[in-house]
């Protein structure tokens, strides 16, 4: 019987990550300590805080039980001398990495005999960067490049050797609850059951290739749709992404906020867009359609719905693409 690994774990604790952490520790292996996202110094007693906190002890009851791991708060200025000794003395083999938007420094990655690895929601080296799906739904390259890679990590941002990927389906892609069950389900077949054939030294990787790649960030300010964008496109930016990135139309010159499509009314008309009792009606490349306008109620129906997703025993199969696998 192979020997279990340890691993530190970098990364927010919700209902996307928890079955990640639930697969690791169900597959015989140790969660040596879980770094997540602390607050700064002012507002460490603060409310919101405190209510994080606890969001964050209920989602490991809920994946792990009572075998509760270590979770260390990490703060600014995100000191990783600071941090070392504590990831160090577990004695860990690897860390493993999602949602950090730093570079974790190379000195932090050595104290891992099997270094560091990231999982990325997307096909590198496609859409490398903070926000991938974002860029993904709102450039319509979700079919092509949408998906996670695991891959090993280095000193630049998602460039390391890749060593796993799998592409998401294209119902994956029907609102931000889907989106989430689609991440929730790989990083959990890659980090729990892939990472370990990297660790055990059946899997070697590969290089990334050079080239010139869409960088994944998303800009301020709002997202200008209407005439020249499909309903389809509109709808799904508002599910994914809205929540997040103000999608608007323009009326009278003044960008208005979207939220939830409601329905189609029919062909385009050349009417300008109108807002009233709460609802958009305007012209999309291809219909006439009317959407919730955004405020407060609309929000929380859409941060709501974020959150759901149908709860699985286990993740579904994925076609699993591996590089570099040794006999």
């Amino acid at each position: 019987m192979e020997k279990p690994l340890s691993a530190v774990f970098v990364t927010e604790v919700s209902s996307v990550t928890g079955p990640m952490l639930a697969r690791w520790a169900n597959n015989g292996h140790r969660i040596a300590a879980v770094v997540v996202p602390g607050p700064r110094t002012a507002k460490r007693r603060s409310f919101s805080v405190l209510r994080r906190r606890l969001r964050r002890r209920l989602a490991l009851r809920s994946h792990l039980g009572h075998a509760v791991p270590p979770l260390i708060e990490f703060s600014p200025p995100y000191d990783w001398a600071t941090l070392g000794p504590r990831l160090s003395a577990p004695g860990a083999d690897v860390l493993i990495c999602f949602g950090y938007g730093r570079l974790i420094p190379q000195t932090a990655l050595e104290l891992f005999p099997k270094g560091g690895l990231n999982l990325h929601p997307a096909l590198l080296p496609h859409y490398r960067g903070p926000n991938p799906i974002h860029r993904l739904t709102i450039d319509q390259m979700h079919d092509a490049h949408g998906g996670m890679t695991l891959h090993r990590m280095t000193s630049g941002f998602d460039e390391g050797d890749i060593l796993a990927q799998v592409g998401f389906a294209a119902e994956d892609w029907r609102s931000a609850a889907t989106v989430n069950r689609a991440v929730a389900d790989a990083m959990a077949v890659l980090a729990a059951d892939i990472a370990p054939e990297f660790c055990r030294g059946r899997l070697a990787g590969s290089p990334q290739p050079d080239g010139a790649y869409v960088w994944a960030r998303i800009e301020r300010g709002p997202l200008i749709v209407g005439r020249q964008s499909p309903g389809d496109h509109v709808a799904r930016l508002c599910r994914i992404v809205g929540s997040s990135v103000p999608v608007s139309v323009l009326i009278n010159g003044k960008p208005v906020r979207l939220a939830q499509p409601i329905r189609r009314l029919g062909p385009p008309t050349g009417e300008a867009a109108k807002f009233r009792w709460g609802l958009v009606e305007f012209d999309c490349a291809d219909a006439r359609v009317v959407h919730l306008a955004y405020n407060k109620l609309s929000r929380l129906l859409m941060r709501w719905k974020a959150k759901r997703y149908p709860a699985r025993q286990e993740p579904r199969s994925f076609d699993i693409r591996r590089f570099g696998a040794k006999d």
